[in-house]
């Protein structure tokens, strides 16, 4: 057992939170009624970087509040409803989470954010179920906000020798990158950007846009994408991504320095 699993666990022992292991290494917590399914993975990967193991203590904190937050109906989650672009090579897989494949290397997950934005939740069926709604309507609902997440980002342009790099800027950092799937994504880049346009996603909070009439200019940022996707704890890919109205596709992939 590693020390972030260990340190996890007397930390679920010392505040007497009931918990059993899955098959596929999650655990399943139990405070009262409210049952909550989670990975410690990007704990771990943050221990790994870090070597934080305080770090284990604030999560644990973190998922005590989702536990209550799981408590809330639809009427009080909804406008908490969002999505989230991830790389598609989790260990545990998303056959009990709601979710939209976008190509063979990321997935677009349906979660829920606290109201304090420390802790994001995977959707399962079975919630979509308990607050009495359909999987169209969650769908409908995450769009809806993730919308808005887009009508109050800003595209910042800086001139690199007459290219133009686009970053976009929101106040809600954590759905950075996931801005790109939604459907009023292109209002915010092709004014200054057109469409479609180049993507480089590395992390959850780190989004650059190119102008696809500017191609060779991707590999200036090569090192700054491979960079932070190794550094952080919630990477997403090394890919450069064409966006456009067919969908995100990968043009090529970022090496790692040798």
């Amino acid at each position: 057992m590693t020390i972030v699993a260990k340190t996890f666990e007397a930390e679920l022992v010392n505040r007497d939170i009931s918990y059993s292991v899955t098959d596929d290494g999650r655990y399943e917590l139990f405070v009262g009624d409210a049952k909550l399914t989670i990975s410690i993975d990007n704990i771990r990967r943050d221990f790994d970087r870090d070597g934080d193991v305080s770090a284990v203590s604030r999560f644990v904190e973190n998922v005590l509040k989702d536990l209550n937050f799981q408590t809330l109906d639809w009427h009080e989650v909804r406008n908490f409803v969002r999505y989230s672009l991830e790389p598609s090579d989790y260990d545990i897989g998303f056959g009990d989470v709601v979710h939209n494949v976008i190509n063979d290397e990321l997935v677009q997950l349906y979660v829920f954010s606290s109201p304090d934005r420390s802790q994001i939740s995977w959707i399962s069926p079975s919630s979509v179920s308990d607050w009495g709604i359909s999987v169209d309507e969650l769908k409908s609902q995450a769009e809806s906000n993730m919308s808005q997440l887009v009508e109050n980002a800003r595209l910042e342009t800086l001139d690199m020798n007459g290219n133009l790099l686009g970053m976009i800027s929101t106040e809600i950092t954590e759905f950075k990158s996931s801005l790109v799937l939604s459907a009023s994504f292109r209002t915010l880049v092709e004014p200054t950007h057109g469409w479609p346009v180049f993507a480089v996603l590395p992390c959850r909070d780190f989004a650059y846009i190119v102008r696809c009439d500017n191609q060779e200019f991707l590999g200036v940022l090569g090192r700054v994408v491979v960079d932070e996707y190794n550094k952080s704890g919630y990477p997403i890919t090394k890919d450069v991504l064409r966006i456009s109205d067919d969908g995100i596709i990968a043009i090529g992939t970022f090496p790692d320095p040798t």
